[in-house]
């Protein structure tokens, strides 16, 4: 582990909280990632402007969920004995179907949502968009977590976090929900 900390800029209303949320989850905030600097430039930083990013100590930048969660959980190995559930060792399967997980959420999931976070859109594409990510949530509750409560393995991953992000932005960007677009719990 590097003496310098990384340093990840994230909000907690995005999908880059995900990283947040991972990196507390291992242990991480403090020692390998700070908090970025008050009143910095951002656009100097991250030209895409997006986040989460996180500014490795020789100054190299990762970003986009994929990327980010997975760096978190590498660096999560050996710290603490549990964490190889974030993100599976390269020798295991599971790894490559958290990837696939992962990337689902983030190419799928995140995607559709965001349109919803536009407040001009009108009520026609409104309604699509919202039938489009019903049958998103349907194939999350009916395929990948059926019977589970976790998208890969029986723990908590980084894919578990990005998900729980992408579906609580559908509560910021006061969309009527129903009851039966939601997650159903396997108990």
């Amino acid at each position: 582990m590097s003496k310098q900390a990384a340093t990840l800029f994230y909000t907690a209303t995005s999908c880059g909280a995900a990283s947040f949320i991972s990196a507390h989850r291992a242990g991480l905030l403090g020692t390998v990632l700070n908090a970025p600097i008050a009143g910095s430039d951002f656009l100097a930083v991250n030209s895409k402007g997006n986040v989460p990013t996180i500014v490795l100590p020789d100054g190299t930048v990762l970003n986009e969920n994929v990327a980010t969660l997975q760096w978190v959980a590498d660096q999560a190995g050996g710290i603490v004995h549990h964490i190889s559930t974030l993100y599976p060792d390269a020798k295991h399967v599971s790894r490559y179907l958290l990837a696939t997980k992962l990337s689902w959420v983030s190419s799928e999931m995140h995607a559709i949502c965001a349109p919803l976070f536009n407040s001009s859109l009108s009520p026609e594409v409104r309604g699509y968009v919202l039938g489009a990510y019903n049958k998103k949530l349907q194939y999350l509750n009916q395929v990948e977590l059926e019977g589970k409560s976790y998208l890969v393995g029986n723990d908590f991953s980084v894919a578990d976090a990005c998900a729980y992000i992408v579906l609580s932005s559908l509560i910021s960007a006061s969309t009527p929900m129903s009851s039966s677009m939601w997650i159903k719990s396997p108990g």
